[in-house]
């Protein structure tokens, strides 16, 4: 067991074992500033050694991971799990206040227009989740001695996830192509006709009915139903059941494609991506868990800086069925990386 250490004017050291922690608090040479994760704070002056630790965060929309590693050993490892109910709140919030402003100024006039989003911004929801990524990063860096954080990060092709044939200018004729909106490519893809009795009962009014809730579920296409008036109401009287349920959204992956730059800015972090992470987790033979995909992270970095370190590691750990790729991922990754600064900056020639 780790304790972590911080020295007399708050700065975090290297840890030490919970035997000399055990004795520096016996002897009044420490006090304990923090149960957990356990902190003890030096009172006395230190020489304030300390490693190199790499910090490796695997961010997401439901899970963050996260782990700290020094040359040798890994020091801290946590998974964390992000609320979900933030859509619910600031929908509960807004309810009180249209309620509070009808109340109180029944006669303002409408502010909506003369208002102006600054530039980066978040919905609450997304906001929030970022937040809470900056927040635990910033946890560590207070018991640790972070010299480095790599973060890694995803792009997803919405269009291609759902068409995996498109291409070209197709992307920019999608599925809604040549419709004046939602509604009408809802009503011309159920070839207007109520999904529910199929035109049984005679209804020619048609509702385009939300599977799932507006708040949750949003006003895209997969989330849409045509159904007639009278299957509506008795579907809302509970009369019927529909069959048809609401496809997957793409939360998880639209979040990520928003905040993946702003997150590598913020902390000033080294950018890793998801096939350099499955590589290092095939030739050490671990599992797919946030924490750990952060500590294949952490060792790719260090793969040529500690030869000793990492070829004891790979003997131990990797199967004999697992054969290396000869070009160094440290390499191939750092390509990577200076590719990817020349895109965002503007410097990398095209064509």
């Amino acid at each position: 067991m780790l304790v972590f250490v911080l020295n007399k004017e708050g700065k975090p050291l290297m840890p030490c074992q919970a035997v000399k922690a055990r004795i520096l608090l016996k002897e009044g040479k420490a006090k304990v500033v923090k149960r957990t994760p356990f902190t003890i704070q030096l009172i006395y002056g230190s020489s304030g050694y300390k490693q190199d630790v790499v910090l490796g965060v695997d961010s997401g929309f439901c899970h963050i991971g996260v782990s700290a590693v020094s040359e040798k050993e890994e020091l801290y490892a946590s998974e964390v799990q992000l609320r979900a109910d933030m859509v619910d709140l600031n929908s509960e919030r807004r309810q009180y206040r249209r309620s509070r402003r009808n109340r109180k100024t029944r006669y303002r006039p409408a502010r909506f227009e003369n208002r102006r989003k600054p530039e980066g911004w978040l919905a609450p929801s997304i906001q929030q989740k970022f937040n809470s990524h900056l927040k635990i990063i910033e946890k560590v860096k207070e018991i640790l001695p972070i010299s480095k954080v790599i973060v890694e990060v995803a792009a997803f092709d919405i269009q291609k996830i759902k068409n995996p044939g498109v291409s070209g200018k197709d992307y920019q004729q999608g599925e809604q192509s040549g419709f004046w909106n939602v509604r009408e490519y809802v009503l011309h893809r159920d070839g207007h006709k109520c999904q529910a009795c199929k035109g049984k009962s005679k209804d020619s009014i048609l509702n385009v009915h939300h599977l799932e809730s507006r708040k949750t579920g949003g006003d895209r296409p997969n989330n849409l139903i045509t159904l007639c008036e009278t299957c509506h109401q008795k579907y809302h009287q509970g009369s019927i059941q529909l069959k048809v349920k609401s496809s997957k959204g793409f939360k998880a992956e639209t979040f990520m494609s928003m905040v993946r730059w702003k997150m590598v800015d913020a902390v000033n972090a080294i950018p890793t991506f998801g096939y350099i992470t499955k590589s290092k987790r095939i030739e050490y033979g671990i599992l797919t868990k946030p924490y750990q995909r952060c500590f294949c992270d952490c060792r790719r970095n260090d793969t040529n800086k500690d030869n000793s370190v990492s070829s004891k590691t790979s003997t131990e750990a990797e199967p004999k069925t697992v054969q290396r790729n000869p070009k160094s991922s440290q390499e191939h990754s750092t390509t990577i990386h200076q590719r990817f600064s020349k895109i965002r900056q503007g410097t990398l020639s095209r064509g």
